[in-house]
């Protein structure tokens, strides 16, 4: 999985979607070419694997930006699925939001993974 968050800074108030996208990775010499099943039409290439990620996270970024401007639905299903949504809170124009996303491996002593349970804000 890799992870990739928009350049764009956040207005206070919009609320950020974490999606997890199905991506289809061939072998194209000289390289990779990529697809996703949940958006018609969005092939893109790469030099190496990484490369393919990252334009086809780039790719999927322009397209949400199409369908929200189209005011179309996401087209989520077993290719497209939401993990969570969540609000920007408020900064100054002279602050910048970073999100960092990682695995940590979450202790036996504090119980099953079952007792976490997203906070609702």
């Amino acid at each position: 999985m890799i992870g990739v968050a928009s350049k764009r800074k956040p207005e206070a108030g919009t609320v950020t979607l974490h999606l997890r996208v199905s991506v289809v990775l061939e072998r194209d010499k000289p390289g990779f070419h990529a697809f996703c099943p949940a958006f018609k039409g969005l092939h893109v290439d790469g030099r190496t694997k990484k490369e393919a990620l990252s334009n086809v996270a780039a790719a999927v970024s322009v397209y949400l930006d199409s369908l929200v401007r189209e005011n179309e639905p996401l087209p989520l299903g077993p290719n497209l699925k939401l993990l969570r949504h969540e609000m920007s809170p408020p900064i100054s124009d002279q602050a910048l939001l970073e999100q960092v996303e990682l695995q940590w491996p979450f202790p036996k002593a504090f119980g099953t993974s079952s007792n976490l349970r997203p906070r609702t804000t």
